[in-house]
């Protein structure tokens, strides 16, 4: 048989269309439900990686951990490839790793779509934490080992946590916190920050637009440092002193309280608190610095 130019086209253009459609499904419904007692050290390490979903850890005065997750995907339409999910939680040497894995439809889903996803964490309240997140909210509350969150996009609010060792890498997520102690490690891009009744030994804070409010006291021989490109810097001092050096551009600076001015001029303004010894060093380029001492 003898196929004309025309036909050899038709004949293209049909298989293509089957072998695109073959990879077309109808969007179907999910679910993924895990309700499990885990052992973990009392003051061991949940280190969960995550996405997408409501986190609750909370820490109390049990001797296991105890997992429950809860996702159910509705979805109408067309995906363009299939979803897989499921998450792995290991014991390893008194710790507890939680890892999802998920791959959603590599070509994207045409019509409707939603995402209800929830992990619930019950843990010893000495345990520490490492949060891998994206575009999630994360509820801590009671749990009193270190804290490391890198988040990206995510929201995280920290309550009655008595560790003294926190670090948080962020990109576009904010973090509330209702007290802190001993070291903090911030690094942001637009985040913003707001910590309460803390006593910071040390700080080292690296932010670009975002906003840090942070209420410490000031340590014996403490070191602070605190850099904002294009956002607003308000530190207010609950007890101790020092020297507070900022090195400015065109920053707004003001102080309110009993600080003596030591220099103030175009690129720097050096001020100190009462007699104590902590050096507080902040660096600003367009940002806003704001001080006060009660």
């Amino acid at each position: 048989m003898i196929y004309n130019a025309r036909d050899i086209m038709k004949k293209s253009v049909f298989t293509v269309s089957i072998l695109f459609l073959s990879s077309v499904v109808f969007a179907q419904d999910g679910e993924f439900h895990l309700d499990k007692e885990y052992k973990i050290d009392k003051v061991g390490l949940v280190d969960i990686t995550t996405s997408d979903a409501k986190v609750f850890i909370t820490g109390s005065t049990r001797n296991t951990a105890h997992v429950k997750i809860d996702r159910k995907v509705t979805a109408k339409g067309w995906t363009f490839g299939e979803e897989n999910f499921h998450v792995d939680v290991d014991e390893e040497h008194g710790s507890l790793i939680i890892d999802e894995k998920q791959r959603g439809p590599q070509g994207g889903v045409m019509g409707f779509y939603h995402e209800d996803y929830r992990i619930e964490l019950e843990v010893p309240r000495g345990v520490s934490l490492k949060v891998r997140g994206d575009d999630g909210d994360y509820y801590i509350k009671n749990v009193n080992g270190s804290i490391v969150l890198n988040l990206d996009d995510a929201d995280a609010e920290l309550v009655g946590c008595e560790g003294d060792n926190f670090e948080f890498r962020l990109d576009d997520g904010d973090i509330r916190m209702d007290r802190g102690r001993g070291r903090l490690e911030l690094t942001g891009d637009d985040a913003d920050v707001e910590i309460h009744n803390a006593s910071f030994s040390s700080i080292r804070a690296d932010l670009d637009d975002g906003d840090l409010i942070i209420e410490t006291s000031l340590a014996e021989k403490g070191e602070y440092f605190i850099s904002s490109q294009d956002g607003t810097i308000v530190m207010n001092i609950t007890g101790g002193g020092g020297e507070v050096d900022i090195r400015h551009d065109d920053a707004n600076v003001s102080t309110e309280g009993d600080f003596k001015v030591l220099e103030k001029s175009e690129r720097e303004t050096r001020v100190t608190l009462s007699n104590g010894s902590a050096k507080v060093s902040v660096r600003a380029d367009d940002a806003r610095v704001r001080l006060r001492a009660n």
